[in-house]
This record gives C-alpha cells, sequence and structure tokens, in this order.
C-alpha cells in the first residue's frame, strides 16, 4: 500500500522568511523551490515545494482567513504527512476498513489534483496526524 514518504506539509505565516531559513540551513537556491502556483499568482494560499533526497518539504502560508478556515486554522508547523500509494481508490478502501475514514479536505472522496489524486484521512482516527496519501499520475 504505502510506497514511500512524499513531502512533509508545514504551515508558515511568513513563506519568505521561512524560506530563507531553510535556503540557509540545506544550502539551498532559489532555483530549487518551487511555487504552485508561481508566484505572481492571486490565490488564497502559496505553496513552495523544497526537495530534499526523494521526499519534499510542502511550505505551505494561507492568504486568506476563507483558506485558513478551509485547512481547520492551523498553527505553524507540521501539518501533514504525505505518502505514496499505488492505487488510491483501493488504499482508501482498505484503510476504512481499518476504521480510518477520510476527512480534512476530501471528506466528500478523492481529489484530482492534475498531476496526481490526492486523499486526506480524519486525524481522529490516525493518532491526531493528517495523514495523506498521494497517487502520481
Amino acid at each position: 500500500m504505502i510506497k514511500k514518504i512524499r513531502h512533509l506539509g508545514i504551515i508558515v505565516n511568513d513563506i519568505d522568511a521561512s524560506l530563507a531559513v531553510y535556503k540557509n540551513l540545506l544550502g539551498l537556491e532559489d532555483k530549487d523551490i518551487r511555487f504552485v502556483p508561481e508566484r505572481g499568482t492571486e490565490t488564497e494560499t502559496i505553496f513552495a515545494f523544497l526537495s530534499i533526497g526523494d521526499i519534499e518539504l510542502e511550505i505551505i502560508q494561507p492568504l486568506t482567513e476563507n483558506f485558513r478556515t478551509f485547512l481547520g486554522n492551523p498553527p505553524e508547523g507540521i501539518n501533514h504527512i504525505a505518502f505514496v500509494v499505488d492505487n488510491l481508490e483501493e488504499d482508501v478502501k482498505a484503510m476504512e476498513k481499518k476504521g480510518v475514514h477520510l476527512g480534512h479536505v476530501t471528506r466528500s472522496g478523492i481529489l484530482n489534483m492534475k498531476r496526481s489524486k490526492v486523499a486526506y484521512f480524519d486525524p481522529k482516527d490516525t493518532g491526531g496526524m493528517l495523514i495523506e496519501f498521494v497517487e502520481p499520475l
């Protein structure tokens, strides 16, 4: 079912300050950071991805109260861990058999994010940690 850790999602209040810290600590350059959507695009949040070996850090700065509320008003820090899976539909069913149900932004089903399909599980069923399954397309 789970193949590897894909990324850790980290909530921040100031993405530029946080990225400066990561660039310094990890020896990264601007070219090592991928923004989704690209910087300058109007959106409710900024996502920046930093590759560390074969996993990523997903740095998330909510820009609106609407999006912060959508995320559940998370504090700064690690928000979720994402695992790569082969077959998201089957793996979600297997988790449900274990008593772990969809929650968070995917309460009503799996999301197709263009480059991957994702599902988040209810932290009440996972020991308090928000867990995301990702099936790359």
